[in-house]
């Protein structure tokens, strides 16, 4: 079961499968009896989720023979592909499992066309999964959208153990590696979530495990298969689309989804899924919608019209009978009373021949009158659905222009922000070029301040043996601080730094001694230190 679009609505198709006798065999379809009294079938059904209604459609093309435990998913709004599925053999006892591609189009609200992609008969160089059933598909929607499906049961009874993409612009099927924890299973729901356009994130539910044949007695062997349990009950795995293919990223099963790391990555690609829906989907405008409303009231009307004429015409054809009927009725009765008179007596037996044809001709023009009324009235529904299907295709073809006009203003809002990133980062840019400059201004003008204040020079001394009495020599110099007389102070500190030189005029020896002088807060202090 899936659902289609057509014509703005919405339809869910049912098909095929296995089930109890019908009430009803539609001519076109096959109904294949079991060996268990089950009827297998290729029965398709539409129903309106507008109007809740059944619609049983015409097909067309290659159809599906009865099939059940297939896989079936929707491609386009109204395209879906169908895979696999159990078919009976020739004597009806055992089935077959094939691995067929199917494809179905809703074309009208009343037809389904099919295609056959593959046939069961595959060359070897082609890759191809095998028959399967009871297996799971889902659908990465895109540019070219593709299938993904996992696991399944052969036709030996055992689990395939595989998964395949399936590219549904060229049909062809490729092989990924995933886990046996994800593969090994069947009777299991398959789901993605696009989370941007490149990141798709696949979650597996359920299913059964690997099945065992156990002896039942008398050469008899049956399947025992067990229900997936913990931690693999559900497991994700993210794919992501790299040089055009999609590749397998990650895979977690029920603990990896409780881990905080897990957690911390789906805020952040939550994020960018809402912001790729808010750029990529296109909402309708408030025109559009008045537009879509309207033209959905169109296809109303006209359905209820298709209704009406068809009602029409078949009060039409019973009253055309009735009227056939009741004139015969008449004709019996006029002929019956004429062979009474004649066979009684002489009578006027020209005089009701005459009355006879005088009210078998006014019943005529009584029913060509209403037979042209009818046609005029047909004609009328007729010319308003025309008139109709001109209108409807004349807002189709607004609307098609209007969606030109949101794909350029789309372009345009897209090439505006790329602008707007680019003025951006250069705005960024100069803010860090100007906090550099301003960063190397106050450095400059720190180091000008700090070599206006300190000064550090070495000079050489006389030394003799005992130098005790030049470890701690400090001379303090008090000068007031101004910036416009740090020549003069220079020239005082030198010549008092001078004066440590000429207090020992009897050292013979040369030792080196350094001299730091630093001025703070007004004050100037000289260390002298060996």
């Amino acid at each position: 079961m899936v659902c289609m679009e057509s014509m703005g609505t919405e339809y869910l198709f049912m098909i095929g499968g296995a089930g109890s006798t019908p009430t009803t065999y539609q001519s076109q379809y096959q109904y294949i009896q079991l060996g268990n009294g089950h009827i297998r079938t290729n029965e398709q059904n539409l129903l309106n989720l507008s109007t809740r209604q059944w619609i049983i459609p015409t097909i067309s093309g290659q159809c599906c023979p009865p099939t059940s435990a297939f896989a079936i998913e929707k491609i386009t709004n109204n395209k879906a592909v169908m895979f696999g599925g159990a078919v009976p053999r020739d004597d009806g006892r055992y089935d077959i499992l094939v691995n067929t591609v199917y494809t179905c189009q809703l074309e009208s609200d009343t037809t389904i066309h099919w295609e056959s992609v593959k046939g069961p008969v595959v060359p070897a160089s082609v890759q191809w999964p095998v028959g399967r059933r009871y297996h799971a598909i889902t659908s990465i929607i895109s540019d070219s959208p593709t299938l993904v499906m996992i696991g399944g049961e052969g036709n030996d009874g055992q689990l395939v153990n595989d998964s395949w993409l399936l590219n549904t612009s060229q049909y062809q099927w490729s092989k990924i590696d995933l886990p046996e924890s994800v593969t090994c299973r069947g009777f299991h729901s398959l789901s993605s979530i696009m989370m941007s356009p490149d990141c798709v994130w696949l979650v597996v539910v359920g299913g059964y495990t690997v099945a065992e044949w156990k002896d039942v007695g008398r050469g008899y062997k049956e399947a025992v298969s067990d229900y997936i349990t913990d931690p693999n009950i559900t497991m994700l795995i993210e794919l992501v689309l790299r040089e055009g293919e999609w590749r397998v990223s990650e895979v977690l099963d029920s603990t990896g989804l409780t881990t905080e790391a897990y957690q911390d990555k789906y805020q952040l690609l939550l994020k960018k899924r809402q912001w790729w829906q808010d750029q990529f989907i296109v909402y309708s405008t408030e025109r559009e919608v008045k537009l879509q409303n309207y033209v959905e009231s169109l296809q109303q009307e006209l359905r209820v019209s298709e209704g009406n004429k068809t009602s029409l015409q078949e009060a039409l054809l019973e009253a055309s009978q009735q009227d056939k009927t009741r004139v015969e009725r008449v004709k019996e009765t006029k002929v019956s009373s004429t062979k009474e008179e004649v066979s009684t007596g002489p009578t006027d037996v020209y005089k009701d021949n005459d009355d006879l044809k005088g009210e078998e001709k006014e019943e005529e023009q009584t029913t060509a009158t209403k037979q042209t009324t009818s046609e005029e009235e047909i004609e009328k529904l007729k010319a308003k659905v025309v008139d109709s299907e001109t209108y409807i295709a004349t807002l189709t073809e607004e609307k098609t222009l209007t969606n030109e006009e949101n794909e350029k203003l789309k372009a345009k809002v897209v090439d505006d922000d790329m602008v707007i990133a680019k003025l951006t980062k250069e705005k960024l840019q100069l803010k860090e070029e100007l906090q550099s400059l301003k960063d190397t201004t106050t450095a400059e003008k720190t180091t000008k301040e700090i070599s206006s204040i300190g000064i550090q020079f070495d000079y050489i001394v006389p030394s003799m043996d005992n130098l005790e009495c030049l470890s701690d020599v400090n001379i303090a110099i008090e000068a007031e601080y101004i910036s416009s007389h740090q020549e003069e102070e220079k020239e005082g500190i030198k010549k008092k730094a001078g004066y440590c030189a000429d207090i020992t005029p009897q050292l013979m020896k040369t030792h080196e001694v350094s001299v730091n002088i630093q001025v703070s807060y007004g004050k100037a202090t000289t260390d002298c230190s060996q």
